[in-house]
């Protein structure tokens, strides 16, 4: 797995004193968000981020591809085919975007895992990337959460890193929590998404616990990786959790198993804000990297939550080679190399990306901020995006 959440970041503090909303950072708890260039798109970050893990296993490994965003910019035609053709995956390889919100990511995941059990591909292995950037929220507390970000995920029957329990708890139910209704407009109903994520929290958990014999929670899981939008609410659906499994614990108590069980899967999300349906795959990498690294044969449960709704917690046992598979992908020291974003040039990108998001023929300019793309892709590699012309997107690596 690799996470690329581009080369760009803001600080979420100077963000809300701009924007006089100070008073949630410490229900947030984000401390910085990841921003792109002009000239990165989720193509772009798609690719960005899968690239190291196809020349790993090579091209002609990979016979299915899926990209989970809710960032598309096209109502027919798919990311995938964009990605699929910069990654120079062979003819022989389905593609798909999917989209359900948050919960894109992980029931890209379970179709893919599903391919890769069945007798259609042995050997072979699908190939799962989130993508997402958000949309302008400037002025609203939800803009100190949203990131920018793909998570690429490597699917076969030999896993390295995390392999999947078949048991597996989902839930879903209407609601209108969240909205893109157009290429730019984003809106959100904090409180009433807030809780459909508890309440899908508690039936999804109630499914999987039925499929492992009631078993308590501390005696069937070791660490706990959730969707996170902010923290506060992974903290409130902790303590719903250990209630729910029957744990008669003091605060003192639910904090302990704050700390040991979910804290290590945090410290990336922190970094980049909330990147969509890839955020709960950026807090299984954080945990697979912390320190003290979790032990091989570890059980983590995973709960994943999308708007509209769905939602799905499920497990797997941390194979022996992770802490050198994700260790490979530098993903701390990427984060650190972002360069931090003045609040004029934030506002500027983001303005402009809204401003072409619906345009027909563009060139992105390479000027926003002064000097970054000769310091940070001049020779590197990464996908950009050139231009488009016709609503079709032409890409190079840099």
């Amino acid at each position: 797995m690799n996470l690329y959440a581009s080369t760009l970041s803001v600080d979420n503090a100077e963000v809300a004193a701009a924007r006089g909303t100070s008073k949630y950072m410490d229900i947030v708890r984000i401390r910085s968000r990841s921003i792109a260039p002009l000239y990165e798109d989720p193509v772009t970050l798609a690719v960005n981020a899968a690239r190291p893990v196809v020349e790993a296993a090579g091209p002609d490994a990979f016979e299915l591809l899926i990209v989970a965003t809710e960032s598309g910019f096209d109502y027919g035609k798919p990311l995938s085919s964009y990605v699929h053709r910069h990654l120079g995956l062979t003819s022989r390889c389905r593609n798909l975007e999917a989209k359900h919100a948050c919960y894109g990511g992980t029931a890209s995941l379970q179709l893919a895992s599903a391919w890769v059990r069945s007798e259609a591909a042995p050997g072979k292995k699908a190939l799962v990337v989130t993508t997402d950037l958000p949309g302008n929220q400037f002025g609203q507390p939800a803009e100190l959460t949203p990131g920018t970000g793909a998570v690429a995920l490597s699917v076969s029957a030999e896993p390295r890193v995390l392999a999947l329990d078949l048991a597996s708890g989902y839930a879903a139910r209407e609601v209108y929590d969240t909205a893109r209704p157009t290429a730019t407009g984003h809106w959100v109903d904090e409180v009433l998404s807030l809780g459909a994520y508890l309440d899908l929290l508690e039936l999804s958990y109630a499914h999987y616990r039925s499929q492992r014999e009631g078993l308590p929670l501390d005696e069937d899981l070791d660490y706990l990786v959730y969707h996170m939008p902010l923290e506060s609410l992974v903290r409130k659906a902790h303590e719903v959790l250990l209630g729910q499994s029957g744990a008669e614990a003091a605060n003192g108590d639910v904090e302990r198993s704050f700390q040991r069980m979910v804290a290590p899967s945090l410290r990336y999300c922190g970094e980049t804000g909330n990147i969509f349906s890839g955020t709960v795959y950026a807090g299984l990498a954080a945990l697979v990297d912390s320190e003290p690294a979790p032990r091989p044969g570890a059980r983590i449960g995973m709960y994943s939550y999308g708007s509209g709704s769905c939602a799905e917690f499920f497990a797997g046992t941390l194979g022996g080679a992770a802490r050198s598979v994700v260790g490979a992908r530098r993903i701390g020291a990427h984060l650190a190399s972002r360069r931090k974003l003045s609040l004029s040039d934030y506002e500027r990108i983001v303005l402009e990306r809204e401003s072409k998001a619906l345009t027909a023929d563009f060139t992105p300019e390479r000027e926003t901020p002064a000097g970054h793309f000769e310091e940070a892709y001049r020779g590197s590699g990464l996908l950009v995006l050139e231009s488009v012309k016709d609503y079709y997107r032409r890409y190079a690596r840099s």
